[in-house]
């Protein structure tokens, strides 16, 4: 058997004592900026290394004890929706694996590449010194450890020698960020980790190259034909938003071509609010006016037991992945599908218009009808929004509304909650996210403290229903926030309930007990726990809100808390 490190520190340049030490080094060497992690025994050579390489001077990757494993792997998905960087966390075993679930489906369908690991109950009962030693090495082990998460992500697999370490990382992590992208798992043994590792020096970086999908050149030629011909084209989008670049190629073409955009479901700002091409947040009225629908990066464009297209409406589906192949059902059909980087095959159908030109007359009729619903829109998201500046609770509006006064170009919003960006056209590109389409509820407060840690000098705000904050694990993203000065603005929208519950009960029996008693079971979150009092148990600021007068000084002062003393702060909005 192998035997593991002896504890003494390594002498500069005479190479790795374990593979664990091995491993922080490939990670480094890869461009690893943080390690997030939740220890248990199975992670004893990774503290080792890590106490090595802080002895050392090297301080990269940063290891971030996180207290739970959702807070976890939601900041690691943040930290990679402004870095546009793979992160590396790891949990304890199969049990924290579990406890990370959730979060990991999140990051798959939102197409967030990360180095998901977990250790592995020790494989020997006796004869190595990394033997199992306490009765939960027995307990603890799976027959199939991966299996539970096998279809969240893209790889797994288990790291069985200490001289195949290079060649399983490069691979994990060249398979989470090629498209589409999503998360990777790798089981640790500890036997492993605490092997002596003789391997030479690693290569200084990795033999892979990432491929890049562009579409077809017929394809793209094809749906610039069919925008050019048609009376009332619409493109419908959640996702495009995930880059900046994106963003402009989208506003690119909306606007040579004069072409509608709907942000259904945005888990990204995919357009602003003012361009004159954003015809708001839910397709269904605008469906029967279109003759040519470009679905672009959208998993849901529309709910087929409320309204879908004429059967002669042409469907282009355009994206990375546009049939969604890890959807076990979707209907939505395809009439022309073009698979490629949005940038790429947007900018592609903007060019093929400029060459085969447009019929003026027909843009024009377009620029007309665009102008006259957007200007509706804007009229009519405002005007809601200061109708409701007295509304006693709280409306969920006007607390948009006046976040978007306090909005700049330094400010980001991690929205887990109603606020779709309907009153806040300051929202810049980059600079907003929202759930992600797998429906895991307490990706917010992760997700917002990683935004943080990778914008140390920008304001972040969270905005989360009561219901989410709960199941965000608020204790631990609370003390994460403390321990490594990450200070960020939570805003609680708090009605005591969860809404969605309420409204799927009330769509689905209208006539039904529910509704005619107002009386929803397991619906309810109440008596509701004060819940800046939580915040304040960590050194941060906490404010109850009750009344529409208070909204805006109570923005200013948890504002000034986070911006200038540099501490979390929490607003528990009493709210519709």
């Amino acid at each position: 058997m192998q035997k593991p490190s002896t504890g003494k520190p390594e002498e500069s340049g005479t190479g790795f004592e374990t593979t664990a030490q091995a491993y922080l080094e490939l990670l480094a060497s890869r461009g690893i900026e943080y390690f997030f992690g939740n220890a248990g025994t199975d992670f004893a050579s990774i503290v080792d290394a890590f106490a090595l390489r802080q002895s050392r001077g090297k301080t990269f990757p940063q290891p971030i004890a996180v207290p739970h494993e959702i807070p976890l792997v939601s900041m690691a998905y943040g930290y990679y929706m402004i870095t546009g960087k793979p992160p590396a966390a790891m949990v304890h075993v199969g049990v924290g694996t579990a406890n990370g679930l959730g979060a990991l489906m999140a990051a798959s369908k939102g197409r967030v590449p990360m180095l998901f690991s977990a250790g592995r109950t020790p494989i020997t009962e006796a004869g190595d010194a990394a033997s199992r030693r306490v009765f939960i090495h027995w307990g603890q082990e799976s027959f199939d450890q991966a299996g539970m998460l096998r279809e969240y992500v893209k790889w797994d697999y288990e790291l069985r020698r200490s001289d195949q370490l290079e060649t399983v990382v490069d691979r994990a992590l060249t398979v989470a960020m090629s498209e589409p992208r999503g998360p990777v798992y790798l089981m640790l043994p500890l036997e492993v980790m605490a092997a002596p590792f003789a391997a030479e020096n690693f290569r200084p970086r990795p033999r892979y190259d990432l491929p890049r999908f562009q579409p077809a050149a017929q394809k793209v030629e094809d749906a610039a034909r069919l925008l050019r011909q048609a009376e009332f084209p619409l493109i419908i989008t959640s996702s495009v938003g995930r880059t900046s670049a994106a963003v402009d190629a989208l506003a690119e073409l909306a606007e040579s071509g004069k072409v509608g955009v709907v942000s259904f479901n945005p888990d990204f700002m995919n357009l602003p609010l003012d361009h004159p091409c954003h015809l708001g947040f839910f397709p269904h009225t605008l469906i029967p006016l279109a003759d040519l629908i470009l679905v672009v990066e959208c998993d849901v464009p529309w709910y087929p037991n409320q309204i879908k297209p004429e059967e002669s409406t042409p469907i282009i589906q355009i994206g990375v992945d546009p049939l969604y192949g890890d959807y076990p059902i979707r209907g939505f059909h395809s009439d022309l599908t073009l698979q490629g980087d949005p940038v790429l095959t947007l900018s592609e159908i903007s060019r093929s218009l400029k060459r085969q030109g447009f019929n003026e007359k027909r843009l024009a009729a377009r620029e007309k009808k665009l102008q006259e619903i957007h200007e509706t829109l804007r009229h009519t998201l405002q005007q809601k929004a200061q109708n409701a500046a007295n509304d006693v609770p709280i409306d969920m509006s006007w607390v948009a509304l006046n976040i978007n006064q306090r909005l700049g170009a330094d400010t980001i919003v991690v929205n887990e909650y109603d606020n779709s960006m309907r009153e806040q056209p300051n929202l810049l590109a980059g600079r907003y996210f929202s759930s992600p389409h797998a429906g895991y509820l307490g990706w917010g407060l992760g997700a917002a403290l990683g935004a943080k840690l990778a914008c140390p000098d920008d304001t972040v705000i969270a905005t989360v229903g009561d219901g989410c904050y709960l199941f965000g694990v608020p204790s631990a993203c609370h003390a994460v926030s403390a321990m490594y000065q990450l200070p960020i603005l939570i805003v609680v929208n708090n009605n005591q309930r969860w809404e969605a519950v309420r409204r799927g009960t009330r769509a689905l029996h209208p006539d039904g007990w529910a509704a005619r008693t107002n009386n929803f079971p397991l619906s309810d979150v109440a008596p509701a726990a004060c819940y800046e009092k939580i915040c304040e148990a960590f050194g941060g600021y906490g404010e109850r809100v009750e009344h529409p007068d208070q909204i805006k000084p109570a923005l200013d002062r948890a504002l000034d808390v986070v911006q200038t003393e540099k501490r979390q702060a929490l607003l528990n909005i009493i709210s519709k």
